[in-house]
């Protein structure tokens, strides 16, 4: 009877399979029918083989489909669920200069968090745009590429967002030492590319990021990107790195400075979310802010520390340096300052970054919504 049911439903989905593939044909006439991200949860090798598989998940797959091809899959009893597009978080009008002569050495957020050596023997995971990784201030460790289908070699920047918050991370000064230094300049930089070159960046790309720099051993994550929409995915892979031991640290958003305006995945209560303030300590305008203040715990929607992400210099992806804006530049600060501090654990390191922070309070006396615990500065 189990045989029966099995050749069943193999001819079921062959059906569904020669009923999609007129829909692909259908599409293929049609220029116009646009194609979107969308997550299929079936693990059958059929469907796989009808669709070009992005990436593959415990309850299913994520492929490139049309709306069309989405409502045949459903019509025919195969779940599916539209994959969440995240963003870049440097202001629209970041760029400010950009030379090839830096106008200094250890810019004012790396001052302000007294960074600028150590971090050895700590691996940093960007999740961003790219790296130019032959950037005379920059020693990159792993260059892998999640936009393609599944882990790719190589790590392209054709934006510059990724450039710079990794110079913030781990800039060391170029061989000749005359360029800039970033919080922690001895730390093993890795790159998993995640985002397009126009900034968009797709859930399933940085899921699969996620998972494979926890499983490569990373200590640290760093995500200068959001949306005001949580994705499971996103979300179950931040809980299996955590479960492996790692530190995930991403940007609040540019969306305040209304209260509850956090973005995700800043906003998980298992995620460091880092606000931005100005060189003057005040908090950016537009710099996003959480839901509760006053009790020093870090939960879902609120922001955990505030740091320097107002014209902040760092690397270009075209070998110079920019000046640019957001809490896509506070994040790696906190990243940064993370692998000089490492203690050892996640846990613990983020404990101690919270105590440090207590020290150096923010905007308004105490746990606040725009700062959480405060700036935290290297002893």
């Amino acid at each position: 009877m189990k045989t029966m049911k099995k050749i069943a439903f193999s001819i079921f989905l062959i059906l569904v399979v020669a009923a999609l593939a007129l829909s692909v044909f259908a599409a293929a006439q049609d220029s116009h029918e646009k194609k979107g991200r969308y997550l299929v949860k079936s693990n059958d090798k059929l469907l796989k083989t009808a669709f070009a598989v992005q990436h593959n998940f415990e309850g299913g797959f994520t492929s490139e489909l049309t709306d069309s091809q989405a409502k045949a899959l459903e019509q025919s009893g195969v779940e599916v669920e539209e994959v969440v597009l995240y963003h870049t978080l440097a202001k629209p009008s970041a760029v400010v200069t950009r030379t090839c002569t830096p106008s200094v050495q250890k810019p004012w957020g790396v001052v302000k968090v007294n960074g600028g050596s150590g971090g050895a023997g700590v691996n940093v995971t960007v999740l961003d745009t790219g790296v130019n990784k032959n950037h005379l201030d920059l020693s990159v460790k792993l260059c892998k590429d999640a936009t393609k289908s599944g882990i790719q070699n190589g790590c392209t920047d054709r934006n510059g967002h990724g450039t710079h918050v990794s110079g913030t991370i781990a800039a060391n000064g170029g061989a000749d030492g005359k360029g800039i230094f970033g919080v922690a300049p001895q730390a093993n930089l890795w790159m998993v590319k995640v985002c397009g070159s126009g900034g968009s960046c797709w859930s399933d790309d940085i899921a699969t990021a996620i998972r494979y720099a926890a499983d490569q051993g990373t200590n640290i994550i760093s995500m200068s990107l959001g949306s005001d929409s949580e994705s499971t995915l996103i979300r179950d892979a931040i809980a299996y790195a955590v479960g492996k031991g790692v530190l995930v640290v991403a940007a609040a958003g540019n969306d305040g400075p209304a209260d509850g305006s956090i973005d995700w995945p800043g906003a998980n209560a298992a995620v460091v979310a880092v606000g931005a303030i100005d060189s003057a300590e005040a908090v950016a305008s537009w710099s996003s802010r959480g839901v509760n203040d006053g009790d020093y715990v870090k939960e879902a929607r609120e922001v955990e520390f505030g740091a320097p992400g107002v014209s902040v210099l760092s690397t270009w992806s075209n070998g110079c340096y920019a000046t640019l804006s957001g809490t896509s530049m506070a994040t790696p600060h906190v990243s940064g300052l993370a692998a000089k501090l490492w203690q050892g654990s996640a846990a613990a390191t983020r404990t101690y970054l919270q105590d440090l922070a207590k020290l150096h309070d923010l905007h308004t006396p105490g746990d606040d919504t725009a700062t959480g615990f405060g700036l935290p500065v290297s002893p």
